[in-house]
């Protein structure tokens, strides 16, 4: 069982689908520290949260190879660790001039914030050679997925629970490949039975209890934590893999139908991760946006959307990238292999996990 081979030419209609995943990712951020209290805000959150996070740890495994070699290794430096360490440092110390300490992700020995889904990816890639030489490899993952959410020992540290939690997605990734998505043939079969899953899906969110506890979404909460250390909270999160499962395929089928012009918004997808979150920190600091998100119901949707579309559009420009790449990244890359003309090459290439990363 081996995913397709991918082609040197990047996947567009993927890249749209990861446009519109980072744009969710920024919105869901915008809006996540107010959802506690905003009965109206919070079912759009729930809805998002249900399958962004699975979808990108599914695209995650598409674009993975399965091998680990000197040139995968390097690009993993590159693409993962660099950011990771430099923008660790960089959000940490943001943090503590703010505040005056470092942030409680630091004490917990985890990434700041939604820079966890970098030392994940970095897991998967890495588990992923070993997985792929078992028998039922998705199987497995879920096993031990559900296994260790008893353990009060997973959590936060090394963002390690959300590690086991999302590798399903990202094994199944790579074990189907990219071929049902890229593939140019409509069918309409399978049209109509996504379009059906998504408007079920979005109208059960608004019947869900008031009280549901939509921490089960950031996967970094132990059954022992959530109240349901038994058998019903193993089957509960089973029929969330189910849901968010096929949830996702539905809607990834949808989006890699058409070319929603997003393909560049896609490829720059790392950047807006990288950099959406420091935009945030500034709205927060500066009061604009708890004052966004104190405006009546339809205000505070409409400025929330436009707002995110606005830090996507400028953290994806081309002058971010090279900035970054710049000032940051490739420094960064310098110091961590000692092959700066190395480095340089392989930013002239175009890798599969570039731009692989959301929270």
């Amino acid at each position: 069982m081996h995913p397709i081979p991918l082609s040197s030419v990047r996947n567009s209609a993927l890249d749209n689908v990861k446009g519109v995943l980072i744009f969710l990712v920024v919105f869901g951020h915008f809006i996540e520290l107010h959802i506690g209290n905003d009965s109206f805000l919070r079912p759009i959150w729930i809805f998002v949260y249900a399958f962004h996070m699975p979808m990108f740890a599914l695209l995650s495994g598409i674009f993975s190879k399965t091998i680990v070699d000197e040139k995968q290794a390097l690009q993993l430096i590159k693409n993962i660790v660099a950011p990771l360490i430099a923008f660790e440092l960089i959000y940490e110390c943001t943090e503590y001039v703010l505040v005056g300490k470092f942030s409680v992700y630091a004490g917990l020995v985890a990434p700041y914030w939604m820079l966890w889904y970098l030392m994940s990816l970095l897991s998967w890639r890495l588990m992923l050679p070993l997985f792929f030489k078992m028998r039922f490899p998705v199987t497995l993952s879920l096993i031990l997925a559900l296994g260790t959410s008893y353990s009060e020992h997973a959590g936060y540290l090394l963002s390690s629970s959300r590690t086991l939690l999302f590798f399903p997605y990202f094994l199944m990734g790579a074990v189907i490949g990219p071929e049902l998505f890229s593939s140019r043939e409509n069918d309409k079969r399978l049209i109509t039975i996504s379009i059906m899953i998504v408007a079920f899906a979005i109208a059960s969110i608004f019947f869900l209890p008031p009280l549901f506890d939509y921490r089960w979404l950031y996967g970094s909460f132990s059954l022992n934590r959530l109240g349901m250390a038994n058998l019903t909270g193993t089957l509960y999160q089973m029929l969330q893999y189910a849901v968010s499962s096929v949830l996702s395929f539905a809607i990834m089928y949808l989006l890699s139908r058409k070319d929603l012009g997003l393909s560049r918004i896609g490829k720059q997808s790392m950047y807006v991760f990288l950099w959406h979150g420091m935009t945030l920190i500034i709205l927060q600091q500066c009061g604009i946006l708890p004052a966004i998100l104190r405006m009546e119901p339809a205000a505070r949707l409409s400025i929330s959307l436009l707002s995110s579309a606005a830090i996507v559009y400028l953290t994806a420009h081309p002058y971010c990238e090279r900035l970054t790449q710049k000032i940051i990244l490739q420094p960064m890359v310098a110091i961590l292999t000692g092959r700066a003309k190395k480095h340089a090459a392989l930013t002239a290439e175009t890798l599969p996990e570039k731009a692989m990363v959301a929270e």
